[in-house]
């Protein structure tokens, strides 16, 4: 039973090869040597310090510069839940990123926004709200460069 289902998978894997079949990020694909020359626009605070890391750490060594990313990134708070006593105890974090893919020349290539949320516990000392604030930051950034790759991989797919 288990050789057939090996047999299958072989077979299928080859006819995946037979249609064309190729990594989207693959050694020397076109998608490869267009995130390898975006530039991120500059972070001003933490939470776009991350956004950048990500984003960089998602297209891989700048080996030259022909596209920029610019971007406007907007997190709200919102107090969703409150204790029988007022107190605010759990928090979303909303965040909403517009970019949009500029060439050397100054056309626009790709305008987007991406929009997430994560949440986070106010229960227990103010340093450990503070902690579980920038934890949830820190997704929210990784989820938003997530969103960016994916709809940059589309576009060069096309």
């Amino acid at each position: 039973m288990l050789l057939s289902n090996r047999r299958k998978f072989l077979l299928g894997s080859l006819c995946l090869v037979g249609c064309g079949y190729a990594p989207v990020r693959g050694k020397n694909s076109k998608t490869k040597e267009l995130l390898s020359s975006i530039f991120v626009q500059d972070p001003k605070n933490r939470a776009e310090f991350e956004l950048v890391r990500n984003l960089e750490k998602q297209f891989g060594r700048l080996v030259s510069r022909r596209y920029d990313l610019n971007y406007n990134l907007n997190i709200k708070e919102e107090k969703i839940v409150v204790s029988a006593s007022q107190a605010f105890e759990r928090y979303s974090l909303v965040g909403s990123l517009k970019y949009k893919l500029v060439d050397e020349g100054g056309l626009v290539i790709l305008a987007n926004t991406a929009k997430s949320f994560t949440g986070y516990s106010a229960t227990g000392t103010a340093l450990a709200t503070e902690v579980a604030k920038r934890d949830a930051q820190d997704r929210l950034m990784v989820i938003l460069a997530d969103q960016v790759l994916h709809s940059l991989l589309i576009m060069a797919k096309t």
